[in-house]
């Protein structure tokens, strides 16, 4: 075994011996609770993984400062400079709530992103570009003050964009763009590059000395639009500050770019304000005569309608002095008019049927029904019919009277008689003569009232068109009186027009740098190669294959874990009595789980075994029995890995005959059984010889017949097995004991393999129990699976009697751990 794992106990005074806790097999249930089994990834496990990987994460850190201080001597620094614009508005306002200066004011002209918008406008960025020549870059700075008069043509599709080489010798130069083709050659003191598109002529002293002279040249749409990607611009909501910051790697060259540009915004805004006041002054004036006309249009048409109606009937209201307002005469005729003739309707068609009703009673008209009817008694055209009804009347009353004195044959009384009888047949005639005049005024009635009407049906259409013309002269009127005061104001501030921007901070040269400096560059290599170092380790954490975490077993094996043996580690050093004691506590939690694990109902029988080699089986199955057998049970160790088994050896035993020989029938099951020389309660039974048919006499049933007659015999048995990739002689001994233990070792545990083979193992009637992990470390993931070590046991030291009978204690030996 390596010093990474617990070595097999093979003495009474190894760390299994503090097992000796005097307690009878019935504390194996002690009531003691598994470790808490952590779900999903943990910043424990990532430190854990930081931890394993620490060196390589400790490389990328030196790599990456490595870089850094590379970096630093080919990225230049870079100089941040600054300047502040305010943005002037108008706080005056007028008698409408508008500004006082007029209809062009500086939140009308631009707005916020307005501002910026010119700011990275080509009409800044070009001037500026052309003014300071940024266009074009000497390599060495030293050569940047050749180019101060540097152009280029008017005419720039004359212009070649390149990498050019200038090359003097004593009178004369030679200018190539690279690589190699030249483009012009002449004397020095000429202009330089017209072929190219230059306007360049330096003076022949400053070329003096000078052999080589590289540059770049761009046009100058292009310098501008990467000079306007590296302007700034910040502009709070409702502030009247603009903020602009501009980097390069030369202060004085940034710092007079950001000045020249802050000017030619200045320069651009006020001209722009002055070109808007004065277009929108001659709009505005256009826009008040065109309001002028139209006003005068629209009056006119509105005088020429009343002119044209003003005999027509109207809705017009009168007020009458000293009385409430009422409605117009043409309604108050016509609606009287309407009733007049309702009334001689009605009165006509009553005296008709008065008539008719009189001559079907043989023209006996009653004066009582005349007179009933409203028209006979107003009328005056009734007045003849009213002084008939009425001499009849008195004739009545007359003939009454003389009747009352005499008869009939009187000849007075006859003459009466005679005469009220031509006053009764007078009165149908005058009754008709009356209703031929009622008819006539009732159709001149109706025919008034015809026309009437048709002149009253024209009086809404005569109202909405008057109220229309009112309308119209009405808005006429509001925008000529708005645009004449526009107008007014757009004139007198195209007389004093004033910019509305101001540069309240121009941009200074700083004396460091700002950006790019060593010590950032540096630190920022080393943080970033740390972060990808710890990324690194992380993502190669998770795709480990090997088994390394607690929720690897439960979570993806789905085992309970019964017990973390912990790892010590004994290359050059003795094992100290704390990470003894966590051995010896590790097993008893073991064999607690253990117990409580298995069918009560059945002796304890148990296979143990792992996913593959070197995961540390043997050990755990030799220790397990060790703990049960300290504790008092009388427990049997069957060596089953018959391929590799070592279990004699490690307990100085006979390794033959062995469980090989019993199941072949060769030997007694007395013969295989030997007794551990330093463990009273433990009998181990070896593997016995090796042969090549050895695994197929697990498939015997004498394999099951031996361990029903080993339960019933010992209160323990424990199988050690080969692994489960080894063969098929795990899952045989498994299915005889019915109960398996699976072992994974930290870092050398296959979790696919276990994964496929415990499939396999859910397939068989076999109980499994849980998984032991075994060469743990006790920090991270881990640190809740360790004990306190001020609780480990202690043995008190011995008192014995002198013979003064005074009491004297003896000091105990120290336990040894292998």
């Amino acid at each position: 075994m390596s010093g990474q794992q617990i070595q097999p106990v093979t003495t009474r005074d190894s760390a299994i011996d503090n097992f000796q806790d005097g307690a009878p097999p019935a504390d194996w249930g002690g009531g003691q609770e598994a470790a808490p089994e952590p779900k999903g990834p943990s910043l424990a496990r990532y430190m854990g993984a930081i931890n394993r990987f620490k060196w390589l994460i400790l490389l990328f850190g030196v790599l990456g400062g490595a870089g850094g201080y590379t970096a630093t001597r080919f990225i230049e620094p870079e100089y941040e400079v600054r300047a502040t614009i305010l943005l002037e508005q108008g706080t005056g306002t007028n008698q409408d709530g508008g500004n006082s200066r007029g209809p062009i004011q500086a939140e009308e002209l631009l707005k916020a992103s307005g501002w910026k918008d010119l700011l990275r406008s080509f009409a800044i960025a070009d001037p500026v570009v052309n003014d300071l020549a940024l266009f074009v870059t000497p390599t060495r700075e030293a050569d940047s003050t050749m180019f101060r008069a540097f152009r280029v043509a008017p005419n720039q599709q004359r212009l070649k964009p390149g990498t050019y080489v200038l090359t003097v010798s004593e009178a004369t130069y030679s200018l190539a763009l690279k690589p190699g083709l030249e483009v012009e050659k002449g004397v020095v003191g000429d202009s330089i590059g017209r072929a190219a598109g230059f306007l360049w002529q330096p003076a022949a002293r400053a070329l003096a000395g000078r052999k080589e002279i590289e540059f770049d040249v761009q046009t100058p749409r292009e310098a501008s639009i990467a000079l306007i990607k590296k302007l700034g611009l910040t502009l709070e909501d409702g502030s009247s500050f603009l903020f602009l910051n501009l980097t390069g790697k030369n202060a004085q060259r940034t710092a007079a770019t950001l000045n020249a540009w802050v000017e030619q915004f200045v320069v651009v805004a006020t001209a722009l304000k002055k070109k808007n006041i004065t277009s929108v002054a001659a709009i505005l004036e256009g826009q008040r005569q065109y309001a002028a006309d139209n006003l005068s249009s629209a009056e006119n048409a509105l005088e020429s309608f009343r002119v044209r109606t003003v005999t027509e009937p109207n809705e017009r209201q009168s007020i009458a002095p000293g009385i409430e307002m009422t409605n117009s005469p043409v309604f108050e005729n016509y609606f009287r008019d309407q009733i007049l003739a309702d009334s001689y309707k009605r009165d006509r068609q009553a005296l008709e049927g008065i008539l008719a009703k009189g001559r079907q009673q043989g023209g006996v008209i009653t004066r009582e029904a005349v007179l009933s009817i409203p028209s006979v008694n107003t009328d005056p055209a009734a007045e003849n019919l009213r002084r008939v009804l009425a001499d009849f009347a008195d004739r009545e009353l007359s003939l009454r009277k003389l009747r009352e004195s005499y008869t009939d044959e009187l000849p007075r009384v006859q003459n009466e008689i005679a005469a009220l009888a031509s006053l009764r047949s007078s009165i149908p005639a005058v009754l008709e003569s009356y209703l031929t005049q009622l008819k006539l005024r009732e159709q001149t009635l109706v025919s008034t009232i015809d026309q009437s009407s048709k002149d009253l049906r024209k009086i809404p259409t005569r109202t909405i068109e008057e109220q229309r013309l009112k309308r119209q002269v009405e808005v006429s009127e509001e925008m000529y009186k708005n645009l004449n005061i526009k107008a007014a104001e757009a004139k007198l501030a195209e007389a004093a027009t004033i910019p509305d921007v101001s540069v309240l901070d121009p941009a200074v040269a700083p004396l460091k740098p700002t950006r790019n400096t060593a010590p950032v560059i540096i630190l920022g290599a080393i943080g970033a190669a740390l972060a990808l170092g710890i990324l690194l380790a992380i993502i190669l954490d998770q795709v480990d294959k090997r088994f390394r975490y607690p929720e690897q077993a439960t979570d993806d094996l789905g085992l309970f874990i019964l017990g973390v043996v912990p790892m010590i580690d004994t290359k050059g050093k003795r094992k100290s009595a704390d990470e003894a004691s966590q051995v010896v506590e590790a097993f008893r939690t073991i064999r607690m789980n253990v117990r409580y694990a298995a069918d009560p109902s059945r002796p304890l029988a148990m296979t143990i075994t792992s996913p593959g080699p070197n995961d540390g089986k043997s050990l755990i199955s030799s220790n397990l029995a060790l703990s049960f057998a300290e504790a008092g049970a009388r427990t049997l160790l069957i060596d089953g890995d018959i391929r590799r088994g070592e279990l004699a050896k490690t307990f100085g035993t006979q390794s033959r005959p062995g469980l090989v020989e019993y199941l072949d029938g060769t030997a007694l099951i007395a013969e295989v059984l030997h007794p551990a020389t330093a463990h009273p309660n433990l009998t181990v039974m070896p593997a016995g010889a090796r042969r090549k048919r050895a695994p197929e006499l697990l498939a015997t049933p004498r394999l099951q017949q031996l361990i029903n007659q080993m339960s019933a015999e010992y209160d323990v048995v424990i199988v050690d097995s080969p692994p489960l990739g080894a063969g098929f002689d795990a899952y045989a001994l498994a299915t005889a004991t019915g109960n398996l233990a699976l072992v994974l070792r930290a870092g050398t545990t296959d979790r696919k393999m276990a994964s496929a083979k415990m499939a396999t193992v859910d397939t068989l009637p076999v109980r499994v129990m849980g998984a032991v992990l075994n060469g743990i470390k006790l920090t991270g993931v881990y640190e809740y699976y360790s004990y306190y070590q001020d609780y480990a046991a202690q043995d008190e030291e011995p008192v014995a009697r002198v013979s003064d009978g005074s009491a004297r204690s003896d000091k105990p030996l120290p336990a040894k751990i292998s």
